[in-house]
């Protein structure tokens, strides 16, 4: 693959990693503000998914992530699977930083080892 198209599809995953991420930070902030369930029932299961699809803010993640998966779906139809499903392991690490910027979650020793391994293997991946 020509250097060239190899930008091309690494800028499409990272654009689509990003939707994704963002859709999902979307789902846990709101779902932190919803009233806890216990979920031991049907009646507050279905109490649970309307308070959930009643959220705004739930339904930006599902266009965010839809239009990631659209983006995604460009960078399959263009790469190696084995490309770029390891390079979209970038999720993990936007994941970590956007959790620990919107949502107050802490980044431990572990977390950070872990991500710098994932980085590790990317880079490894894309060198071959």
């Amino acid at each position: 693959m020509n250097p060239e198209a190899m930008v091309k599809i690494v800028f499409l995953i990272l654009l689509a990693e990003i939707f994704t991420a963002i859709g999902q930070i979307l789902f846990k902030k709101t779902t932190n503000m919803l009233k806890r369930h216990s979920l031991r029932s049907v009646d507050t299961h279905i109490s649970f998914l309307r308070d959930v699809f009643g959220k705004p803010s739930i339904w930006i993640g599902f266009f965010s992530m839809a239009v990631g998966l659209v983006i995604w779906l460009i960078a399959l139809a263009n790469g190696e699977l084995s490309l770029v499903f390891s390079i979209g392991s970038l999720q993990y690490i936007l994941i970590l930083f956007l959790a620990h910027i919107f949502l107050d979650e802490k980044i431990d020793s572990m977390k950070l080892l872990g991500t710098l391994l994932v980085i590790f293997g990317i880079i490894l991946i894309t060198m071959s």
